[in-house]
């Protein structure tokens, strides 16, 4: 039996996990459904997903759904979304062609996460023969799968061995902290390392011009928080949605961030660089 090697992703220091279950391995090659089975025929399959489908893979805000192997992925239109084991997760191709992809038709980009969900690594999408842009989820191709009809259907889900829908995990509301730095008493994260923001952003703009190398050294504030216990916060905490769809925290409308440099809770060593990153100081109520 083969491992495709897909490691869930956790977020450091949060309650937030959202996994892709992998619980057997792929065959090798497909027959696709039993003709007459418990899925139908793959004519009429077809036919009611084209129809069910045909909004959905213009793209759109994907959602979720409540299924009978748990609350998993889905399209706009509530359909269950698959990854298949044999992909190669990364490679930018994949291995359902032909009759396959009839079986399992390809999700198309572009898509936009959830809304309170993180995916278990960025979205992105990979070119198949013919010009179809397929959306992907940790470098593995996602799909439909022509058995389900309707929203909240997971028929496909275990098919050989191989073909997994793609399951997604409440997020828990981590509690914010108060550390009193050198630079003062400031809002920290839920381990109690400093949070700042950064005066380039435009607040109100929905978005985070810290990006690409920006970010590994200054690590967005991942939603869902809420605000520490007696403290008064200079603004309302919200959210904004970066690139992959990462939810971010922002207060004011400033994204939010800690900082790589700060090793322990109560250090504010990004505090003043660049004269663009700051603390968020804070007044006890």
């Amino acid at each position: 039996m083969r491992n495709p090697g897909w490691v869930p992703l956790l977020i450091t220091g949060a309650s937030l996990a959202v996994t892709l279950a992998v619980t057997g391995c792929g065959k090798g090659s497909y027959s696709g459904p039993p003709a007459g089975g418990a899925y139908g025929s793959p004519a009429s399959s077809m036919a009611a997903t084209s129809s069910a489908t045909a909004g959905a893979v213009q793209g759109g805000v994907l959602k979720t759904e409540t299924t009978s192997a748990g609350t998993v992925l889905a399209s706009s239109h509530g359909l269950t979304l698959y990854y298949y084991a044999e992909d190669k997760p990364g490679s930018g191709t994949s291995v359902c062609t032909g009759g396959c992809a009839s079986a399992w038709p390809p999700l198309t980009a572009p898509v936009k996460a959830p809304a309170g969900v993180r995916l278990p690594g960025p979205l992105g999408m990979i070119t198949r023969p013919g010009g179809v842009e397929q959306v992907t989820i940790n470098g593995y191709p996602i799909y439909f799968f022509s058995g389900d009809k309707a929203p909240g259907q997971d028929m496909g889900n275990g098919y050989e061995g191989a073909w997994h829908v793609i399951e997604i995990h409440a997020a828990a509301t981590r509690t914010l902290t108060v550390e009193r730095t050198s630079a003062g008493t400031v809002l920290a994260g839920v381990h109690g390392y400093t949070l700042y923001y950064y005066t380039e952003d435009k607040p109100g703009s929905g978005r985070s011009v810290c990006t690409g190398g920006c970010a590994k050294a200054w690590p967005p504030l991942v939603a869902p928080v809420k605000a520490p216990a007696g403290a008064r916060l200079p603004g309302r905490l919200g959210m904004i949605t970066r690139p992959g769809g990462v939810r971010q925290v922002t207060l004011n409308g400033y994204p939010l961030y800690t900082y790589s440099g700060d090793k322990a809770p109560g250090q504010a060593a990004g505090n003043g660089i660049g004269g663009a990153w700051h603390v968020i100081k804070i007044k006890a109520s």
